[in-house]
Order: C-alpha cells, then structure tokens, then sequence
C-alpha cells in the first residue's frame, strides 16, 4: 500500500470487501460499473485502484489491461476523487500505485486519455506526474463519476498522454 502519513492519504488494489464503499460513490448514470470493475479485475483485465483518506475510500482509478486493439495497453482510466478530497494528494498517490501494478504485470510504459474540455484541470496533475502528450487525439466515451450528472452529448475529444515506466 502506498501511504502518506502526514495526511493518512493512502492507495491500494480494490479488493471485493470494497463494493459497498465504491458503489456509494456512484451516481444514477454509473450505477452497477463499480461492480463491472471488480468483475474485470477478477478475469485480469483491469486492476481497480481506491484511494483513502483517512481509511475511507474516497477515490478509485483503473489499469485497463485487456489485449484490444482498440485500447490503449496498458490504460489509465477514470481517475476520480471526490470532490471534497481533492487536493491532498490522492490523485498521485492512487497514480503512483497503479503504475507500480503495471511495472509488476511487465510494461514499460502506461497511457492515458484526458479530454481538456471535460476535464482541464486533470492535465497539469498528469504534467506533474511525468506524463507527456503524444500528439494523437481520439474520441471517446467519459462514464466516469466525474460527469455523471453533466447532460449525455458528443464523445469527448481526448489527447493521448503517454508515461515510461523504466525511468523512476
């Protein structure tokens, strides 16, 4: 487990025990995916990451993994903390735990999309943490948390942020 202790910030792999605590952050629009996560999770095809405050499940993110063409391997997704949470360091550290998860499965290097639309303040923090635009761009559906009560329009454009994870 990644911890903080001037802050008791911590991150860990999302165990089945957590549902209950996941599915409370859910809204109407992403009823039921926590559920679907840990489901993956179990087949190996994503790794659910939670952050904690205070040992309260407050955030979560996922390591997609699955062998698609259409994906990104390995993918960053849905980094989210709640709103009253954020800023105290449980973006880096649930970033930081689950790039040491994909060095552990054996890649070099993690991806990301992030739409600075929908979501322009996420960009600096993945800057911070040493992630660097590819220049590619691609179209793509946010079920995150993060805009589950923002009304259903287009896709999101997302530019591509690309991390090594042989240099520490």
């Amino acid at each position: 487990m990644t911890e903080n202790p001037t802050t008791a910030v911590a991150a860990r792999l999302a165990t089945r025990d957590d549902l209950p605590s996941l599915e409370a952050l859910e809204t109407a629009r992403t009823r039921g995916l926590s559920a679907t996560y840990l489901d993956a999770q179990d087949r190996g095809e994503f790794y659910v990451v939670v952050g904690l405050l205070q040992g309260d499940i407050v955030g979560r993110v996922i390591l997609d993994v699955r062998d698609d063409p259409a994906v990104l391997t390995p993918e960053m997704k849905l980094l989210w903390v709640v709103p009253t949470a954020r800023r105290q360091g449980l973006g880096a550290a649930m970033t930081h735990h689950l790039e040491a998860v994909a060095r552990t499965l054996g890649y070099e290097e993690i991806f990301l999309g992030v739409s600075a639309d929908n979501n322009p303040a996420a960009i600096p923090l993945y800057i911070s943490l040493d992630y660097t635009p590819t220049g590619d761009h691609r179209s793509a559906i946010n079920l995150s948390v993060i805009d589950a009560d923002a009304p259903v329009g287009d896709d999101p454009t997302e530019a591509i942020f690309r991390k090594s994870l042989r240099i520490r």
